[in-house]
């Protein structure tokens, strides 16, 4: 959707009798932005109305009325201090302005809903509807008392500029959604080719007969945004839902500018190819492969020489400039960070700059120094918070920001030695023990790190306090690598082959009894429930695909899965998140329809924390209600989550494991 102000006559408003959305009748338009003209004909008459047109409009103030004849008096004042038109253009338009208002019904309504970024009946959205309100009273005072320097704007605007808009009869935008129609219902089309429709700007491209490069835009309802009167060529589109349009012209193909979503010219063709980055900024190429950074919609230089642009996952970008030094340190390429308006937020320094956390607005920096790259960390202001001089720091991916444990770093200094960083990047004590482990999230864990003193492995504080000596540091790695082989199905024992049962088969066996006690199990108790579920589970089996198998050691260890499964998706009592959706955890009871988790907030989320931080937090939180979390699939990459009864953890887990599930009680 494009977002876009209209002006609308109607007989009657909202709440007056003989109000009826079908006698709307549209005046004008505009994309993006709320013209000039619009505000001054609402005036200083106006007032605050409902529009039903919009759901949370229909009882609500959310557009503004004024009377049509003061709209056609500020018009007809408006005219007499106008420059002359420019060109016949100017004139078609003015004369169309002139015969819409005098032909328009006795209410004039601006429709700014989808301009105003508040939702509607917030206060937010009510100071800016009396804003609005405020400006257009203001530019109704400056038109009476002939204030040619606040109208300066309208005075001498041409036809269908941003201070105008566009006027027509069909500008109906706002009423229904701007979509797709048979090209033979639009006369306008005819004799011409019609390439494609363009979702992203509302608009067909079409060529004439005989040019097939040579491409315009028009909307369904007959709004030409790029005639083919501009023989435009190459138009990128694909650009409008950062609100702008890239172009070459037929006679410079090779030179590139770029207009708005109304087909305003805003950078007129200059040579090299042009990438829109975000609504803010463009990327300029020249044909010799120098590029730079401009701002929009002004075109000024924000940055020269960047090469290589590419948005984030924290919502900032990333930005290379290639160098063409010949010493190995210094002819790498250097990286930066801007956010979206191009303002720098780490300068052009660094071999790479990983994602800044969401809470504590801090990432990990590296350079390459004597033949190596050590890592640093850079605070949201670009500040060197911890110099470039540590051979690792701790972070769940290689794009991602440090992992917080006790809003403590660890870290790897270049003497291969362990510490912690606090958040200012100091270091919390002196480096004196190595990392016991190389594999990441060995050494270090929630409370303790794993480290090597005289050939032994030891546990030690995060303030450098050994804890407890293990073992040799050979046999804490082969401890070690054991258990994540096991877990990662690499171990040479052969994991037994498990058993499968169709729906007919787990049919001839069931107990509606026992699985009932089964689903009790997963339903805290509420036996009612369980037998509802055990109801829907065997239903569903009878009408499965016959050929359809399920696992489990007997038919009736195979249910226990499908009834937990029941249970999850109708009924709310347990739900599936993948091993990265972080995200979802503080929305647990949106997913788990239970009393005790309406409260649950992840108040200690640090950056950096993973799934198993969030379901121990869970955990925790649910331990006073008596109950506990279950994953029904420990090791797995996907979380088949439910809540028993504290009571109730011992019976589920014997009836769980009969079926082979590997249920991981918290």
């Amino acid at each position: 959707m494009i977002n876009t102000a209209a002006l609308f006559s109607t007989a009657f408003l909202p709440g007056q009798t003989g109000f009826d959305t079908e006698t709307i009748t549209g005046l004008a338009e505009w994309r993006q932005g709320i013209p000039v003209l619009f505000k001054l004909l609402a005036g200083a008459g106006t007032q605050a109305a409902a529009w039903p047109i919009y759901g949370d409009g229909e009882d609500c103030p959310c557009v503004l009325a004024a009377p049509m004849a003061q709209a056609q008096a500020s018009w007809q004042a408006l005219s007499q201090l106008m420059d002359k038109p420019r060109d016949a253009a100017d004139i078609v338009a003015r004369g169309a302005i002139s015969s819409l208002l005098a032909g328009a019904q006795p209410w004039l309504v601006l429709d700014c809903v989808q301009l105003i970024p508040h939702d509607i009946d917030t206060p937010e959205y009510a100071a800016a509807l009396l804003a609005l309100r405020e400006e257009a009273a203001s530019l109704h005072a400056a038109l009476l008392r002939g204030d040619r320097a606040a109208l300066a704007p309208l005075l001498a605007a041409g036809a269908a500029s941003p201070a105008t808009g566009y006027w027509s009869a069909t500008a109906d935008a706002q009423l229904a959604d701007v979509e797709e129609l048979g090209t033979d219902e639009l006369p306008f089309l005819q004799g011409l080719e019609v390439v494609g429709w363009e979702e992203d700007a509302l608009c067909y491209a079409v060529s004439a007969a005989g040019e097939p490069d040579v491409t315009g835009l028009v909307t369904p309802y007959g709004r030409w945004i790029v005639p083919l009167s501009q023989r435009c060529v190459d138009l990128g589109v694909y650009y409008a839902d950062d609100g702008w349009i890239t172009f070459a012209r037929a006679d410079a193909p090779e030179a590139h500018g770029v207009l708005d979503l109304n087909g305003t010219l805003v950078l007129p063709p200059a040579p090299g190819a042009l990438y829109v980055i975000s609504p803010h900024l463009l990327q300029q190429i020249d044909a010799d492969g120098a590029s730079r950074l401009l701002r929009l919609p002004d075109g000024a230089l924000l940055i020269d020489r960047v090469d290589n642009m590419c948005e984030r996952e924290d919502g900032l970008i990333d930005i290379e400039r290639q160098t063409d030094q010949t010493d190995d340190d210094a002819k790498r390429n250097v990286h930066g960070v801007v956010d979206k308006t191009g303002k720098v937020v780490v300068p052009l320094a660094y071999s790479s700059v990983q994602d800044f956390g969401t809470k504590k607005k801090i990432a990990i920096v590296s350079q390459r120094i004597a033949g190596r790259f050590l890592f640093g960390l850079v605070n949201h202001q670009g500040e060197l918070l911890a110099p470039c001089q540590y051979e690792a720091i701790d972070c769940a991916t290689t794009s991602s920001p440090p992992k917080l444990r006790k809003n403590l770093i660890f870290a790897i200094d270049a003497q291969g030695l362990a510490c912690m960083l606090t958040l200012d990047g100091k270091q919390a004590f002196t480096p004196l023990y190595r990392p016991a482990h190389h594999l990441r999230g060995v050494a270090v864990q929630s409370d303790f790190l794993y480290v090597v003193k005289d050939g032994m492995a030891w546990s030690m504080d995060f303030t450098g306090r050994l804890l407890e000596q293990f073992d040799t540091v050979e046999n804490f790695k082969a401890a070690i690598t054991a258990q994540l082989s096991e877990t990662m199905g690499l171990s040479k024992k052969k994991t037994a082959k498990r058993r499968s049962f169709t729906p007919a088969q787990i049919l001839a066996k069931a107990d509606r009894e026992q699985l009932r006690s089964m689903a009790a199990l997963v339903l805290q108790g509420d036996a009612d429930l369980a037998a509802r579920c055990v109801d829907i589970t065997l239903e569903e089996l009878e009408e499965d695909d016959p050929q359809e198998e399920y696992e489990g050691d007997t038919p009736e260890a195979a249910c226990f899965f499908l009834l937990w499964s029941t249970a999850s998706h109708t009924q709310g009592r347990g739900t599936t998140l993948d091993w990265k959706a972080v995200d979802e955890v503080p929305r647990i009871a949106q997913h788990i329809g239970l009393p005790a988790l309406q409260d649950f907030r992840w108040k200690e989320r640090e950056d950096g924390d993973a799934m198993a931080e969030g379901l121990a937090a869970i955990a925790a939180h649910l331990a006073p209600h008596q109950l506990r979390l279950v994953n029904l699939h420990g090791g797995e990459d996907t979380y088949y989550l439910g809540v028993v009864r504290a009571q109730d953890a011992a019976a589920f887990q014997a009836v769980a494991q009969q079926a082979a599930l590997r249920p991981v009680l918290l």
